[in-house]
């Protein structure tokens, strides 16, 4: 399991996350780049330059639906996050049987930060809503990412209570 960090490199991180479990770590800038815009021509600018990976952090539903149609990025991050209030009818989770389809057709990751979930002050709405949309992308085959992406040493755990976190999450889906 690889296990993506939103850090610089550093040797002492990287013996902590295979000490872990962990198979791979990857370091922001060094492994792989986050791109957070919100204006199209800029998305595909950063995303046409480099050679790494790419991971994109949605903040609207069009850039979300943008990135998965017409960007370079590999890994599209916190679509569960798109939408402020939920409908009274149903969970808004960012992603919706159109957005599946896209992601699937371009070969496209969806992933899912467990950073997220420790810092979020509305825990119970997002589980839901990660909950909601692995339920998606099971059903449309839509290739998940579930990994840390820690913004720092507190926030690593180990590979293993990733999986059953997000085992549990994609189950009761």
């Amino acid at each position: 399991m690889d296990n993506y960090i939103l850090m610089k490199y550093s040797k002492e991180i990287e013996d902590l996350s295979t000490s872990l479990g962990f198979t791979r770590t990857l370091f922001l800038d060094r492994d792989f780049v986050l791109i957070e815009t919100d204006k199209k021509k800029e998305l595909l600018d950063k995303s046409n330059k480099t050679k790494l990976a790419k991971v994109f952090l949605a903040k609207s539903e069009e850039m979300l639906r943008f990135a998965l149609e017409k960007s370079k990025v590999d890994i599209v991050l916190g679509a569960e996050d798109i939408n402020p209030k939920e409908s009274l009818h149903f969970i808004r989770g960012g992603l919706d049987q159109i957005t599946c389809k896209i992601a699937y057709d371009n070969d496209k990751t969806i992933g899912f930060s467990f950073s997220s979930i420790l810092n979020s002050k509305s825990r119970e709405k997002l589980l839901r809503r990660i909950s909601f949309n692995a339920k998606l992308c099971k059903k449309y085959k839509v290739q998940m990412l579930f990994s840390s992406f820690a913004k720092n040493k507190e926030e690593l755990r180990s590979a293993k209570d990733l999986q059953i976190m997000f085992k549990s999450l994609s189950r009761y889906s």
